[in-house]
Formats: structure tokens, sequence, C-alpha cells
């Protein structure tokens, strides 16, 4: 129906429709009647539907009222057309023109801004690759590319391994992360969010090292640049040929989202090039456009996993006294830091479980500290050391450990009196999965 037909005209056309069978909904002529169909006396041919025009259709439904309408409109249309076409010539050939060449300017400047900070950063679109890949290889059987890792720690701690499918396995062991280096535009504090992870062969999902929300960062300033590590969440098995990846995203909040920043964006490969010697992995710092990250990893051959608990028994801990709870893996056969070139030791090497920072500790209803961190690896010949450190401002520092034997599966306990309060340090051993781990496996 052609706007601005009269209201009277309207319902006769809906009538005229219903008495021939024509439907609205229909964008065909309905069938002509028999006696519509005319026949040429110089072909003796009948006409065909496709040889009648509209206006033809019009007369055989008898709708000549409503074709004079019609043609009133369209004249009135076409006036309409011809009164506004001169300006639209001129916006055409002169407006037009500039309107199209300032939206082309617009958009090339969005592109530029939005890849200014990414395109000359090769670690970005190295992240972006890997994303791709794993997508393509794993995202079959290993879920999506955000999953975390279903392996529980404690695994093997209460139930035996079936045949082979736990044993000592090589291991990577995560003492630090932190931003040595801020560029660009980035000025100390910087408020941190965003996840670093391992990726390991067992499941290739991410194995959680650190994790902040936006509304929940972790505030670095130049002094104190450790991220807070809440993991890995269990071993990070180190099989070869296939590589442990180190997989960043990071952020620096703005004042508002839009105005967020891209601190770090990484997918690095860790590979150990011959486990028989001590300098195994090229690993430490890693460049981005913004920021350089410094990673403090060791290699432990032959490693159980050892998970660790700490309660206060008896007393209480005081508010106002700072703690830090960590752990050292000790006397070994094997060992080695995973930096370039070096043959140090990490006896001396300090895994923080908790760090109060100031802050009061907090400990659970029935006594339970909440470590950051819980789960470390251990060589299977080894010792495991687990200290607590408690001060109150540069005064009053009290420092206490406790060692304890390696073991491939049950829990040791044990108790350490510092003082204020007596406290039970538990510790659970388990051997390490020997079988990756699908996204639809019965763990």
């Amino acid at each position: 129906m052609v706007a601005g037909s009269s209201s009277g005209a309207m319902v006769r056309r809906e009538t005229r429709r219903s008495e021939v069978g024509f439907e609205k909904s229909s964008s065909l002529p309905p069938p002509l009647p028999k006696e519509a169909v005319k026949i040429d006396k110089k072909k003796k041919k009948k006409k065909k539907r496709s040889d009648y025009s509209i206006e033809d259709i019009l007369k055989i439904l008898d709708l000549s009222e409503e074709l004079a309408v019609v043609k009133e409109e369209w004249a009135e249309m076409e006036a309409k057309q011809k009164e506004e076409a001169p300006n639209k010539v001129k916006e055409t050939m002169v407006e037009w023109e500039a309107r199209v060449k300032k939206r082309i300017e617009e958009e090339n400047k969005a592109y530029r801004e939005m890849m200014r900070s990414q395109d000359d950063d090769e670690s970005y679109w190295d992240a972006i690759q890997y994303r791709k890949s794993w997508n393509a290889r794993w995202s079959g059987t290993r879920g999506s590319f955000e999953d975390t890792t279903r392996i529980p720690p404690m695994r093997f701690t209460h139930k035996p391994a079936l045949d082979y499918s736990a044993a000592a396995t090589p291991t990577l062991q995560v003492f630090f992360v932190k931003v040595a280096v801020a560029k660009g535009a980035l000025q100390w504090p910087l408020d941190v969010f965003g996840i670093v992870a391992m990726r390991d062969v067992l499941d290739c999902n991410r194995n959680i090292v650190f994790h902040r929300t936006r509304d929940n960062c972790q505030t670095l300033t130049e002094e104190d640049r450790n991220l807070v590590l809440v993991g890995p969440t269990r071993a990070v098995a180190l099989w070869m040929p296939e590589p442990v990846i180190i997989d960043v995203e990071l952020k620096v909040k703005g004042t508002t989202e839009s105005e967020d920043k891209g601190l770090s964006n990484l997918a690095v490969p860790l590979l150990c090039d011959d486990t028989s010697y001590l300098r195994l992995l090229h690993s430490g710092s890693y460049t981005s456009k913004l920021s350089t990250l410094e990673f403090r990893l060791g290699y432990i051959t032959s490693s159980v996993e050892a998970t660790i608990f700490i309660r206060v028994i008896q007393g209480s801990w005081p508010d106002g006294l700072s703690a830090q709870f960590a752990a050292f893996t000790t006397g070994f056969y094997g060992k080695g830091m995973a930096c370039r070139d070096s043959n140090m030791s990490i006896d001396d090497e300090r895994i923080v479980l908790l760090d109060s920072r100031g802050e009061k500790v907090a400990v659970t209803a029935d006594g339970k500290i909440k470590l950051s961190r819980c789960v470390v690896s251990v060589e299977s010949n080894a010792e495991l050391k687990v200290s607590v450190k408690a001060w109150k401002g540069d005064n009053n520092v009290v420092e206490k450990a406790k060692v304890f034997t390696a073991l491939k599966a049950g829990v040791r306990n044990t108790t350490l009196d510092i003082g204020f309060c007596n406290m039970e340090i538990s510790v659970a051993w388990s051997l390490i999965s020997q079988y990756p781990v699908s996204a639809n496996s019965v763990l």
C-alpha cells in the first residue's frame, strides 16, 4: 500500500482482496479468472500472466478508483523528489565528500589509538597467535582457553595411584613474579589486575599463579613490585618435549575502564634442554611495550607435591602483629635456578606462602591461617622447611621453622611454638599424575 492513500480506499482494497482470494501477505498477483484471459487475434496465443501490467490487474479487479488515487500519489511523490533533487546533488558533490573524508579520518584515528599500544609489541602478537593455536589444537578436548586446571592438589594423598598413573616427576617451581620495569606513560604506583598462569601438558589449562579482578587490584609501588602469588594450585609438571607455557594477561587500572592499559600479554614457552644438568631453563625477564616482568623459577628433578596447612591450636594471633609464612626446599640432589647460565642453589630461595604486608593476619573461627598459596614441589629424596616469622614494627622479631622429609603419600603434622601461640603445621604429600586429563575426564 502506498503511504498517504485514503482510509476508504484502503478498506475497499482489502475487501476486494478477500473477495478474489488475494491474501495481503502475498507478493504475487492473484490467479486471473478464466473470463479475463484474452486471445491475441494475430498470434492466436493466450496472454501470459507475466504480460499483465499492474494497471491491467487493477482494471480486472475493478479497482479503477484506487488506480486513480495511486497515480495521484505517485505524481505527488515525483514532484517532491524533483524539488529536493538540486540540494541532494549539491550535498553529494561537496558536503558528502567532506563528510566521508572526515569519517574516514576519524576511523583511522580510532584505529591508530587502538593499535598504538600493540602494533610494535611483539609479545602481544605472540600471545594472540598462541591463543589461536591453542584453540585449534585443544578446544575440542580441553575446554575453553580461559578454563583453569581441573586437576586438584593432593590427588593421590589419600588414595594410591593405579598402576603407573602417578610418580615423582620433574616440575617447575615458581618463587616470585614482579614488575621489574614500567615504561611509557605508566607511573608508580600501579593498580594491577589480570592473570598470570602456567600451562603444562597434564591438561593445558591455566594453573593460576596470580589472579586479581578489576575491582580488587593489587597496588604495586616502586619499592614493592612483587605480585602476591596465589599459586600454582597444583604442581607444574615439566615433560619433554612439551614446554610449560607462561600465560600472562595483565592490565593497569585507569580512571575508567576505557582508560585501562595493557601492562603485559605473554605466551612464553619454557623448555628443558637436558634434565641431567642444573642449568635447565631460559627464563628470567620478559619485555612487552609497557613493562618488563621478571620471573624467578626453579627446576626440580623427580619431585613430589606438598600442600601446606597452618592453624593456631593454642592462644591467638595478636592484632597489629605482621607475619610471613614461607617454605624452602632444601638438601636435595638435583637442583638449580631456572635462569640462563646459572648454577645457583635454591636451598635458600624463599617461597612466600603469606605476607601480611602490615595488615591483620586472617584467621578463621577454627584457627586456620588463610595462606595466599600452599602448594610447592619438593625433590622426592629431600626435605621441606616451613618457617613462621612474626614482628611488630622493627622490634621483637620471632622466626621459627619445622622440617619435613618428603613422602609420596599421606599427611604429616607437627606443632610449632612461637611464644604467643602454638601452631600446627600439616603437609599433605602426593605423587604427580603421569597421564593427561581431558575436559571430560573423571578425577
